[in-house]
């Protein structure tokens, strides 16, 4: 199915310079971190599934086809959007208008200045993906069997701040007759909410970085409730419900037991998603169901070598004018922590084009 694409509103904002020491804004520049943009009808979609009927959910395979019409390349960020088909989150699947949760895969914080984040389409060309493992990364067992619908996240970016391009495209169904039982992608583990790591230097690192984190969370929290009708709150959450993003801010500022515990790791990469030029700083491994009455998935954290060696120290997550994820090692940890306790998603990188998401998707 072929999708046509929007670019996502330009409604004016604060001037950047003005809200780069605020503790929301602050905040947000973490838990989301986006050259020059895409024009609509720059990149289309098609979605099909080899089958619209499988035995088993190992057997969903979904082909998804990004063509560029264009008379030029076009390099946009390949992770976190149905042009990554690893064990991140690349679609929202429902069944009879229930979510079903992604529950099993990783949360990752990317480097956006590292080559292997981005894919290259050929101008008048295209680049196909095939998406086969989608059995373990979601909740069917709690639906039972019978049509799951998948919409592709489409939201593509050139790089930092790029106005983000929205492709809409329509879902597709597929039919699970039989086989929907939980599978587990990692190994599971027992969860704490501490550092965890053999090296003792790098083990002050970590810690000093949740520390780090945890203040700032909370500072977006209190800025939240002393000034519920500021600009930026309006900006990166308006439409939300004030006590809604300030619970989720809290969560993470005071580690309530309601936001599950968990390791965070420095010497751990079940995924293999560290090393090269990959761009990967740091990941959220998700493994299954921590609270039945929530349903939050239990969610461990590892950190790459790329934290302890390039990342910045810094108190600023937002610095010189810009947000970047190597800028803070307290930022990269708050941007995991929001993954595991909110259950957040990457979906725009960058303060400009984060302030264009809708208000459903800024929750996100």
């Amino acid at each position: 199915m072929g999708g046509k694409s929007r670019q996502i509103g330009t409604a004016e904002t604060q001037p950047l310079a003005g809200l780069l020491n605020t503790p929301a804004q602050s905040i947000f520049s973490s838990l989301t971190a986006v050259a020059l943009g895409l024009s609509a009808g720059d990149l289309r979609v098609s979605l099909k599934p080899i089958s619209k009927s499988a035995n088993s959910i190992d057997d969903i395979v979904l082909t998804a086809v990004v063509p560029n019409p264009t008379d030029h390349d076009i390099r946009v960020i390949g992770k976190n959007n149905v042009l990554d088909n690893s064990t991140t989150s690349s679609f929202a699947v429902s069944k009879d208008d229930n979510t079903v949760l992604f529950t099993t895969g990783i949360r990752t914080t990317l480097d956006l200045s590292a080559e292997g984040v981005y894919v290259t389409i050929p101008a008048g060309s295209s680049i196909a993906v095939n998406h086969t493992r989608l059995g373990p990364l979601f909740d069917f067992n709690t639906h039972g069997t019978g049509k799951f619908k998948f919409a592709p996240k489409t939201v593509f970016q050139t790089g930092y701040d790029a106005d983000p391009l929205q492709v809409e495209v329509d879902a597709v169904e597929v039919n699970v007759a039989h086989d929907v039982a939980k599978r587990e992608v990692f190994p599971l583990e027992r969860r704490a909410s501490t550092p965890t790591c053999g090296n003792s230097a790098r083990l002050t690192v970590l810690k000093n970085a949740l520390s780090d984190a945890r203040v700032r969370a909370g500072g977006a929290a209190s800025d939240i409730n002393t000034h519920p009708n500021s600009a930026e709150f309006k900006t990166y959450f308006g439409g939300n419900k004030q006590a809604d993003i300030w619970y989720n801010f809290d969560r993470i500022a005071g580690d309530l037991a309601s936001s599950g515990t968990r390791k965070i790791y420095c010497n751990k990469d079940h995924a293999s998603l560290c090393g090269g030029s990959g761009g990967v700083i740091a990941g959220g491994k998700i493994v299954g169901s921590d609270h039945w009455l929530t349903r939050l998935p239990k969610r461990l954290i590892y950190t790459c070598d790329y934290l302890f060696n390039n990342v910045g120290s810094t108190a600023g997550v937002c610095s010189g004018g810009f947000d970047s994820t190597a800028s803070s090692k307290g930022g990269v940890i708050l941007h995991e922590l929001s993954h595991a306790t909110a259950g957040t998603a990457d979906i725009a990188y960058g303060c400009s084009a984060t302030a264009k998401l809708s208000a459903a998707t800024g929750f996100e």
